[in-house]
């Protein structure tokens, strides 16, 4: 298992631990880049994701693009 998928896993699983508003799609951990940063996009304009759990996903999305 390389670094990158390890760092991608623990950003998810804390995404999924400190969230409440927003659903983590099953392998998300497993997507490209450009795919995270779509799914992002999306959650921004969701009007039932609360500002703190957009935060923290734009939080797990840079640490697993940090980690490409």
């Amino acid at each position: 298992m390389s670094t990158r998928s390890v760092k991608e896993a623990a950003a998810a699983e804390q995404l999924r631990a400190t969230t409440t508003t927003l659903d983590i799609p099953k392998g998300f951990d497993l997507w490209t880049p450009e795919e995270i940063a779509d799914w992002l996009d999306t959650v921004e304009d969701d009007p039932k994701v609360s500002d703190a759990d957009f935060y923290e996903a734009q939080q797990a999305v840079q640490r697993v693009l940090d980690g490409a």
